[in-house]
């Protein structure tokens, strides 16, 4: 577990106790109307000293909630420059603050912010997992490119491919930094592309208006067991956050650390096939069980315990340039260096450790086994994140928001080992070595963003009161990828050239969106987003250098291979995407919204352009990709009382919410275990695919007692697909499994792969006073089918599954001292086992932190409202 790095880890922690400090403290937040803004003002620390009073905004259009001066959870005026999603979304939003985070959820990474919302499940299987993507209500685990993440409307996500291997950018924002989290459900906004199919996910940082400085400490302990593997992992996360304010010029500077022991995240093995007894190593150990489609198999070895350092720096500096019109700068640094670590299960009668064989076989009685690698890797990387932005935020008549965004890979590279360890023959009587390894660089990668937002709320009354959002959108995404063999595993030198992937995207978008109050208690927005995409300089050339078969005994030669160049033609497509909602508010307590909205996610350029091969994996591209195109429907009623039930409950908000998705060319990633024991994995088009579901979310405040707070949600999906007239040729089971490949039209009518049908999020806390609190959550989700045909129904084990789980979790907040708080908590109570594609998740966990926090805003106030809802134009409005 490599302990003396997590020592050294510990005592930087503890040294940064002493000097530093963290608790970032909620802001003014948004409101949810067209027009006037609700509630009494709560003076900005952004905006106290700075100029005029911010002017109003046009007439109201219909709220959730009743004026503040009748609800006294109803959130204040929101500070100028306080908010990253626009108003009026036609869509559900569903929000939590920086105090309730705090409060409910053991936060050692930025992702954690969003456990407890509606329907999403972030895909972090151990903590610091960098390929922790977003699942929403009806989206898979490996598709990462139906969702958008942004920080202060920079874009987190990685839209370069979509899977697993193309998650967010986590690592750019801090736990500390974190002032609010906001989700859009659904692409119903013009203002955002289609990515937004899965939805919207929003940070919120901010800026001091006087001198901070917050340290925090936490750190995690998990016991692990697995197929008699047994670990003690352990995780340690240091942050400093410094700020200040020197006249029209503000800064925060930010430094966070984070060093991670993650489980094994892979067991090599295979199911046995008839062959000749002599054919293959006889072996001894392993682990018997069954794979998802119920063939006996042999677990031969643990693979991908994955240790990490990550560390990341960044600067964000605003500057004032007049009252209420804002420039300001960041720049992030994000570094790794990791590496992985394996254990062979099995051994020869030698009793040497089989890692790899000669012939990639191993034998029991008279059957084979294809082990699968067992091979460690090393990594790293140095990424360079930045955004330029100026924004009018007056509330008034005309605001803007333009910006601009880079995120480059300075230094990205991965590599493993060919075929690890002392490689017995068939008899177990002479042993060679392979010492090579293969090296992937992704050196050079990027991608640019530019948006130009603009809001236009005229004063003339047009037939009721509008606000007019327009703007445009410019990307580029650029893939360079290369591969080679090395000498030594571990090593950097390159003997030669196995593969190099090249290729680019670029979109471009004009969007306008309108939102017109034309009656007290009915809202319209409509609007409509167009967009103008090119993918171009795709190629992939495979070969070069490869291992040869080599002797019984010594070392493995290395041979030359032939060389395939793929050249592919240059693609363009353009689409327009319609949106529209419609509110009414039926009574002051109850609304209603109905929205619509068209899609179009464009093939990424890894899917169409990137095909990789190691000894254990083979990816393959298709530039042949069409776009996904989603309708998606959305009705949603809420109803939000305060003091309801005789005063029993001091807020009472439930909300209901009926959706649907009609999705036709849906990009499917298809995985198989090839003979030698390789995955190959491959993408597709499938015909058509229909999702329908119930979303049913509440949020109670003060239940009997004051303190006593109560959140949940439960989503029923229905996932089918419809029509296939296409064959993928990894839809079936694994080579030699008795279910057939599905071709066509016997893919109708099932499950759409990776989208539970069941999922249930709840949180119930308890904060007598101000100077402790307790919280405890649960999370559930029945397990899903990961194959097109559905043959896997063997779910709750390791292997390719999404699996069932139900996993309760506990924190508690203690101020020692008005600057000091003691934080303790535990996740997965229970220790339920449950894996993703195929990993395992974390098992019970124990955390314990340590935080210290001069100046910031009081983080006391209360803040209700969690589900966005009806009408809710932006984030959390109540």
């Amino acid at each position: 577990m490599n302990r003396h790095h997590l020592l050294g880890a510990a005592s930087i922690n503890a040294l940064l106790f002493f000097v530093s400090a963290d608790a970032l403290a909620q802001q003014s937040l948004p409101t949810i109307d067209v027009g006037a803004r609700r509630g009494p003002a709560r003076q900005s620390v952004s905006s106290a000293p700075r100029g005029p009073s911010r002017p109003s905004a046009p007439a109201a259009g219909p709220v959730v909630a009743p004026t503040a001066g009748l609800d006294r959870y109803a959130e204040p005026k929101p500070a100028p420059f306080s908010r990253t999603i626009p108003q009026n979304v036609p869509a559900v939003v569903e929000s939590r603050t920086r105090q309730e985070i705090e409060k409910t959820v053991n936060v050692m990474t930025s992702a954690e912010a969003f456990k407890y919302l509606p329907s999403l499940l972030i895909r972090e299987r151990y903590i610091g997992d960098r390929n922790a993507i977003v699942s929403g209500r009806t989206t898979g685990t490996i598709e990462s490119a139906k969702t958008l993440v942004y920080a202060d409307n920079v874009l987190l996500s990685n839209l370069l491919g979509n899977s697993f291997n193309f998650p967010p950018r986590w690592g750019m924002v801090s736990p500390a930094e974190i002032d609010r989290v906001d989700v859009i459900y659904g692409p119903f906004s013009a203002l955002y592309p289609g990515n937004s199919i899965g939805g919207v996910l929003a940070i919120t940082t901010r800026m001091p208006d006087k001198f901070e400085l917050h340290a925090s400490a936490t750190g995690a302990l998990q016991p692990f067991s697995l197929y008699g593997r047994s670990e003690l992992d352990g995780a340690g996360n240091a942050n400093l956050l410094i700020g200040d304010r020197f006249g029209d010029f503000r800064y925060f500077f930010s430094y966070d650390h984070l060093t991670s022991q993650g489980q094994a995240q892979t067991f090599p093995g295979n199911f046995m096939t008839p062959f000749a007894p002599r054919n293959g190593t006889r072996f001894f150990g392993g682990y018997q069980d069954f794979n998802q489609n119920g063939i006996p198999r042999i677990i031969t070895g643990a693979a991908g315990a994955d240790f990490q350092q990550q560390d990341m720096a960044k600067l964000k500096m605003s500057y004032d340039i007049a009252p209420l019109l804002r420039a300001t700068y960041t720049l992030g640094v994000w570094n790794l260096e990791n590496k992985t670590t394996v254990e062979s299960f099995i051994y020869d009668r030698n009793g040497v450790p089989i890692y790899n064989t000669q012939s990639g076989r191993v034998a029991i009685g008279s059957f084979a086994v294809t082990p699968g690698g067992v091979n460690p890797g090393w990594g790293g990387s140095t990424h360079l994140m930045q955004a330029l932005s100026l924004k009018r935020d007056t509330g008034g008549v005309f605001d803007f928001d333009l910006s601009a965004t880079s995120y480059n890979f300075l230094r990205d590279y991965s590599q493993n080992a060919t075929s690890y360890g002392l490689r017995p023959n068939d008899a177990a009587t002479a042993y060679n070595i392979n010492t090579t390894g293969q090296n992937t660089v992704n050196t050079g990668t990027y991608w640019r963003t530019g948006d130009a937002r603009f809001i236009w709320r005229p004063m003339q009354d047009a037939f009721g009161k509008h606000e007019v959002s327009f703007g445009g959108h410019a990307d580029v995404y650029s893939l360079n990828t290369v591969t080679s063999l090395t000498p030594f595993a571990g090593n950097n030198y390159a003997m030669g050239l196995t593969g190099v992937n090249y290729g680019k995207t670029e979109t471009k978008a004009v969007y306008i969106q309108d939102a017109w109050k034309f009656l007290p208690d009915w809202k319209l927005i409509g609007g409509g987003r167009g967009e103008f995409w090119h993918a171009y300089n795709g190629s992939n050339v495979a070969g070069g250098l490869a291992t040869g078969s080599g002797p019984a005994s010594g070392l493995v030669p290395v041979v030359p291979a032939q060389a395939r160049v793929g050249q592919f033609p240059d693609a363009y497509k353009n689409s327009f995407s319609p949106k529209a909602a419609l509110e009414y508010q039926v009574t002051p307590e109850f609304a209603m919204r109905g929205s619509m909205g068209r899609a179009y996610r464009f093939p990424t350029v890894n899917e169409l352009f990137q095909s990789l091969a190691t000894s254990s994996t083979l990816v393959i591209n298709n530039p042949n990709l069409q776009p996904e195109i989603s309708t998606s429907w959305d009705l949603t009623g809420e109803y939000r009382k305060v003091d309801a039930f005789n005063g029993a409950v001091g807020l009472f908000n439930p909300r209901v919410s009926l959706f649907l998705d009609d999705r036709w060319n849906a990009i499917v990633s298809q995985s198989s275990i090839g003979p030698t024991g390789q995955i190959v994995t491959q993408n597709a088009n499938l015909d058509k695919a229909r999702f329908r579901g119930v979303e049913a979310a509440i949020v109670m405040k003060d239940i009997l007692t004051p303190g006593l707070d109560y959140s949940g949600s439960v989503t029923f999906v229905d996932s089918k697909i419809l029509s296939n007239g296409s064959a993928l040729a990894t839809t079936g089971g694994a080579s030699g499994s008795p279910f057939p490949t599905a071709a066509g039209v016997l893919l109708n009518g099932m499950q759409y792969p990776r989208v539970p049908r069941i999922r249930i999020r709840s949180v119930l806390s308890y904060s007598p006073t101000t100077d402790w609190s307790i919280s405890f959550g649960a999370r559930y989700a029945s397990a899903a089918f990961v194959t097109l045909n559905n043959v896997d129904f063997n779910h709750n084990n390791y292997g390719s599954a999404d699996s069932e789980y139900l996993v309760f979790d506990a924190k508690m907040n203690y101020k020692l001292a008005p600057e000091w708080t003691l934080t303790a908590g535990v996740d997965n109570i229970g220790r339920w086992k449950y894996y993703v594609n195929p990993n395992p998740y974390n098992q019970r966990t124990f955390f314990l932190g340590l935080k210290y926090d001069i100046g910031g805003l009081d983080g006391a106030a209360t803040v209700a409202g969690l589900n966005g809802g009806v009408g809710a134009g932006v984030p959390g409005a109540r």
